[in-house]
């Protein structure tokens, strides 16, 4: 729990017409605790490339490792609160509130945290809300996977390492250390992000090394990518997942002046290959993307590692159509496959498929919502779970 005794300073955000304040805390850094009801949920609306179904888990909203290109300072809300202001916001005992939700299922998917915000990063080892809500899917028997540019803790691994499917992703973006200070300040090192990929093999779990996103005239180097993927090929990696930084227009000339201090010929390059606008987000145009991702196949065939691309789209004729088919090396987006989870006797139970709900046509958990994927909401997962109770059980492992 948070102590909110002496703190004269008060913080009033706006949500339509209410208004709300909320005491500033100022350690170990500028922060709010907020009392949340929200709810678990899948992917957003719109343009989907993931293939896997998940169910959100974002503990806190800000992060402060600040990373120049983070798509969050685009976002509203709390994420704003901390583009606007370097406040974070967390939700108190929310892991008691997931819990809650996931009590009233009979299915589930693989929990993600978090996708926005660092599980790991330093505000969380005053509340460790990571490792509670970890403990919480790992509890039911329910995967959760997480992606951090920060270390993982031994608490986390230690309990991933009771849950078979459960796995994590480490986020490097380049070997140079001093660059990556440049544009991760809040970050771990690159040494410590490596060896995130070694505890996780050591605990036995499958380990994602993301280079995502690469940022053109920064960290698209051929040779040094050549490198960074083979000290995590080496340090412990079973899956590279890739792609070319988006822009959101919110942050575009404060993100190019940013980069400009690296490389000064970022602002001439930028107008040259962002060229493409899809929703709000400029992108590198098709052809010039597509020969990064011709090299980094080449790179991970090199040295025998699978590959997947993340949120990479292409416009045509009008219809955004998705990159990942093209160049991903196996079923699922993070190389692992991950099933649908159902319960069965008083716990969860893994259904008998890869969990390629995008790619489903036959769909075996007896959902058939599921096949093709969709942006799913916690009255989703309700309404399946009155449908399971009524139905004959699925096949299970």
């Amino acid at each position: 729990m948070c102590d909110r005794k002496n703190h004269n300073q008060q913080v009033s955000l706006k949500f339509g017409k209410v208004t709300k304040t909320f005491p500033l805390v100022e350690l170990p850094c500028k922060h709010i605790v907020v009392k949340s009801a929200k709810e678990l949920h899948g992917w957003w609306p719109g343009k989907r490339e993931c293939t896997a179904e998940r169910l959100l888990v974002n503990p806190y909203n800000g992060c402060t490792h600040n990373c120049a290109f983070c798509y969050a300072h685009a976002m509203w809300g709390y994420f704003n609160l901390y583009h606007s202001r370097k406040i974070v916001t967390v939700f108190e005992d929310f892991h008691l509130e997931v819990a809650r939700q996931l009590d009233g299922l009979e299915v589930a998917s693989c929990g993600y945290l978090s996708p926005v915000t660092d599980p790991f990063q330093p505000l969380n080892i005053k509340y460790q809300l990571s490792e509670k809500l970890i403990k919480v899917f790992v509890d039911r028997n329910l995967p959760i996977e997480f992606i951090t540019k920060n270390v993982i803790t031994d608490e986390a691994l230690r309990l991933m390492e009771k849950q078979e499917h459960s796995f994590g992703q480490v986020s490097i973006i380049t070997p140079d250390e001093e660059l990556r200070r440049r544009l991760v300040p809040g970050g771990a090192p690159t040494e410590k992000l490596l060896d995130n990929l070694t505890r996780l093999k050591q605990a036995g779990k499958f380990a994602v090394c993301r280079i995502d996103p690469i940022i053109p005239g920064i960290t698209d180097d051929e040779r040094q990518l050549d490198q960074l993927v083979g000290m995590a090929v080496k340090a412990g990696a079973d899956h590279i997942i890739t792609s070319c930084m988006d822009i959101p227009q919110k942050i575009r000339p404060v993100l190019i002046a940013q980069l400009a201090g690296i490389n000064s010929s970022i602002p001439r390059l930028y107008r040259e290959l962002y060229t493409e606008n899809l929703d709000g987000q400029w992108h590198v145009n098709i052809n010039t993307r597509r020969l990064l991702f011709q090299m980094m196949s080449g790179i991970c065939r090199r040295h025998g590692v699978s590959l997947a691309l993340c949120m990479e789209y292409e416009s045509v004729n009008g219809r955004v159509h998705g990159l990942n088919r093209e160049f991903m090396t196996t079923r699922n987006c993070e190389g692992l496959d991950v099933p649908l989870y159902i319960r069965q006797g008083g716990t969860f139970r893994p259904v008998n498929c890869d969990g390629a709900c995008l790619l489903c046509k036959e769909p075996v958990c007896g959902i058939s919502e599921l096949a093709g994927g969709g942006a799913w909401k916690l009255k989703d997962y309700r309404r399946w779970s009155k449908q399971i109770k009524e139905n004959k059980e699925p096949r299970l492992f």
